[in-house]
């Protein structure tokens, strides 16, 4: 009886070799890498809120996971804003601070709307390096206006402390009469071998802010205490201030 001759084999009819299982995942991640990048910042960011919301905590922005986050999304998508809004955090870990900036106004200068985390960081950034004072209010306002519920405060650093709990009284009583601000809570810190004194700002939306009138508050305590009912503290800029009598009510 005859034999039967093998049947040809898939390459020798000319059809093409399947792919292998890491070329499929390969190809899928190029043709989808945007969609990875924004569900992997996103799930970065959700843990950052879930541990944040659990400890009160900051997350240590200077951990290797941190850092290889932002490897990976510089070399998948080096042009996207959050990618610059991490090497901007990776910056400001090194002590780089030109180059914080830069990283955070290239990421800004896209009209980034979805990173609470860059607007906030910018606007406290300017406050904190003595920035001019529309330069800070429009930072804090873009912040506010596309985050108006966010618990994220604003921190404001005392020149002078409350020394009696009646300081502390007409503290709280200038910050919130002002408009915009919703809660004030004062805090005694220590840093650089230095104690100091700053106030942590809740804001009530959807207010427009205007950071001179919160410098304008915690200077009441300039004002010498027999005459802090009369007078009242007005700020044409965040460091130039004057004493008028109060407005009649």
């Amino acid at each position: 009886m005859a034999r039967r001759k093998p049947a040809r084999s898939a390459a020798r009819r000319g059809a093409t070799p399947r792919p292998s299982a890491l070329a499929r995942a390969r190809a899928v991640f190029q043709g989808y890498r945007i969609l990875f990048v924004i569900y992997g910042v996103g799930t970065v960011v959700g843990l950052r809120e879930l541990y944040l919301a659990r400890t009160g905590d900051p997350v240590d922005w200077a951990s290797e996971e941190w850092a290889e986050m932002t490897e990976v999304l510089a070399e998948v998508n080096p042009e996207d804003p959050d990618t610059d809004f991490l090497k901007g955090v990776q910056s400001i870990v090194q002590g780089d601070q030109p180059g914080f900036v830069t990283h955070f106004e290239d990421a800004l200068r896209a009209d980034v709307k979805h990173n609470e985390f860059l607007l906030h960081d910018y606007a406290r950034h300017l406050l904190e390096s003595g920035a001019g004072w529309r330069e800070v209010n429009e930072a804090v306002n873009r912040w506010r206006e596309n985050y108006p519920f966010s618990d994220e405060t604003l921190t404001l650093g005392l020149g002078t402390g409350p020394r009696t709990q009646a300081d502390v009284s007409v503290l709280r009583r200038e910050l919130l009469a002002v408009p915009w601000i919703g809660d004030a809570e004062l805090e005694n810190y220590e840093a650089g071998g230095r104690r100091g004194w700053r106030v942590h700002i809740t804001f009530r939306p959807p207010r427009e802010v205007d950071v001179r009138e919160a410098v304008a508050a915690v200077s009441i305590l300039l004002v010498p205490e027999a005459d802090r009912a009369r007078l009242a503290v007005t700020c044409s800029t965040l460091t130039d201030c004057s004493v008028a009598p109060r407005s009649p009510r």
